[in-house]
């Protein structure tokens, strides 16, 4: 459970980003403080993605197979996802160095983390709301689901965005975003080709 102080600092941040995470680097960061955010943001990650895990469980013809993706998803989360995150602030901080970053690479966990446990509630919600439309069987709804993802996943990018260009000292929010939502693009891009590689194979 998520005290009445996380709860209200998520959504403060929603408004203001920016200035969120400049009161957190006047209170002072430290390392304790952006883990609790880490590990906050992998619970809630595991949760939202319950769904999925049972969805899949469901095209295994194996017993158990509701246990196995569960557990799965458990481990990517609560082990996986902290050691990628770790790997991931480092790999922010160097490319914010490079654009005239003036930061450290706390300030980069700790902008990078707060957006991950910023964007857990969003990640939930739509989660939710494709079970809901499961449910009830809505079928012209349906379609819309991953429209709402890439909204949620737009919105996510510019929290990290804005924490991380106030961590590293960088200007404009905007331009920041727009250099993330490239780089993730590419990735997916080199992702996909990789993948389509590997099944043509």
């Amino acid at each position: 459970m998520m005290s009445g102080g996380v709860v209200t600092g998520i959504r403060r941040a929603y408004g203001d980003p920016r200035g969120a995470m400049a009161r957190r680097m006047t209170e002072g960061l430290s390392e304790p403080l952006a883990m609790r955010d880490l590990f906050l943001a992998c619970g809630l990650g595991f949760v939202a993605s319950v769904p999925t895990a049972v969805r899949a469980a469901r095209t295994l013809g194996i017993e158990d197979s509701l246990a196995g993706t569960i557990s799965a998803h458990l481990f990517g989360y609560l082990f996986v996802a902290p050691l990628l995150a770790y790997g991931l602030a480092a790999v922010l901080h160097l490319a914010a160095r490079a654009f005239g970053g003036r930061g450290g690479f706390l300030g980069a966990r700790s902008a990078l983390f707060r957006a991950a446990l910023l964007g857990a509630p969003i990640a939930i919600l739509v989660a939710l709301a494709g079970v809901a439309t499961e449910i009830v069987a809505a079928a012209g709804v349906l379609p819309l689901i991953p429209y709402l993802s890439y909204a949620g996943f737009a919105f996510w990018l510019w929290l990290l965005a804005a924490g991380l260009a106030e961590a590293e000292g960088l200007g404009a929010t905007l331009r920041v975003a727009a250099v993330l939502a490239l780089v993730f693009l590419s990735v997916a891009l080199g992702l996909r080709a990789a993948t389509a590689s590997l099944t043509i194979g």
